[in-house]
């Protein structure tokens, strides 16, 4: 007689605590534009698959493909899952975040109500400056408040539907004052699960809770530990992303909302190791200016997984941080 075997448990890349990946610091998607769109998850996968696309989508995706390769830089693309009943017909709500010049706080928001062809007329608009026109169209009102984006994407990553849907469950029950939790499609990071992006913010944090989530909403208690879990905001590259999560953790919950402009001023590669100087510049809770400047190393890497479902590892960098100058 044949004895079948026991299933194989599949080792995801996240256990879910961030006790194996090192630090999360440096790693969320840089852009100054994002799309948040509201599209059921039975729908998220055609949504990537460019089998399904129609001509004009494929022509749009094409050229922003060309933007972002001539400069570098990628924009947000998000797809969450409808709370209440999805609009009528072919239209669906969209929000658009955009980076304003100067000292950052958060991106700027606009609310649409748009059927196929207007999104990708607004994409067009908002990345490649064809016109204003279609900033305009299907504008609606926007509501004010924060809203919460979990990864639960489990058909890109099982860590994402093993511990993001349990994270933003609990969180949308007891969400209130304003803010908002959605079921949210990837957006990268899956070794983080769960993972968060906050908006307007822009920032993105690993390995969430909900008591964690609920105390970043208040602004209450130990930041240390949401510190360390910062992956970084999206307005910033990867070593002012670290140097602002060391901010955090030096001066405490006001970093969080202050306006500031980090910028990388000094990139150096030698036997020691990549090195970088930022300079942080901000408004400090009395309106006056502050400054200080990072010198980052890196110290060592990890090979850590980055996917669930294939074996490979890549090279996670691990910093070391240090400040000079002291708080005007």
């Amino acid at each position: 007689m044949t004895v079948a075997s026991a299933p194989s448990t599949l080792a995801l890349c996240s256990d879910g605590t961030g006790e194996t990946g090192g630090t999360p610091h440096g790693t969320a998607h840089r852009w100054d534009v994002c799309f948040a769109l509201e599209i059921t998850p039975r729908r998220w996968e055609a949504m990537r698959d460019p089998s399904t696309w129609s001509p004009q989508r494929r022509e749009v995706f094409g050229r922003l493909g060309e933007q972002v390769q001539a400069t570098g830089l990628g924009y947000g693309l998000l797809m969450f899952a409808p709370q209440d009943q999805p609009l009528a017909g072919d239209l669906f709500r969209v929000r658009l975040y955009s980076r304003a010049a100067g000292a950052f706080a958060e991106y700027q928001r606009r609310d649409y109500q748009l059927d196929d062809p207007g999104l990708w007329r607004l994409m067009e608009a908002a990345i490649l400056g064809t016109g204003t026109a279609a900033m305009e169209d299907g504008q609606t009102p926007t509501p004010a408040g924060r809203d919460w984006h979990v990864c639960t994407h489990g058909r890109v990553d099982a860590a994402c539907g093993k511990f993001g849907i349990p994270l933003q469950a609990a969180l949308a029950e007891q969400a209130g004052n304003g803010e908002r939790v959605w079921r949210t499609s990837h957006f990268g990071g899956h070794r983080f699960s769960p993972t968060v992006q906050e908006l307007p913010a822009g920032r993105t944090w690993a390995h969430m809770t909900p008591a964690l989530v609920t105390q970043l909403m208040a602004r209450t208690g130990d930041h240390l530990p949401l510190a360390a879990r910062l992956r970084g905001s999206s307005a910033f590259d990867r070593w002012a992303q670290v140097a602002e999560a060391h901010a955090l953790a030096r001066l405490g919950w006001w970093w969080l909302d202050a306006p500031k402009l980090l910028t990388t001023v000094q990139l150096q590669q030698d036997a020691a190791g990549d090195q970088a100087t930022v300079k942080l510049e901000f408004v400090q809770p009395d309106g006056t200016p502050g400054q200080l400047t990072a010198h980052i190393r890196v110290t060592h890497t990890l090979e850590v997984r980055g996917s669930s479902h294939k074996p490979a590892t890549n090279p996670a960098p691990q910093y070391a941080v240090t400040f000079e100058e002291q708080l005007a």
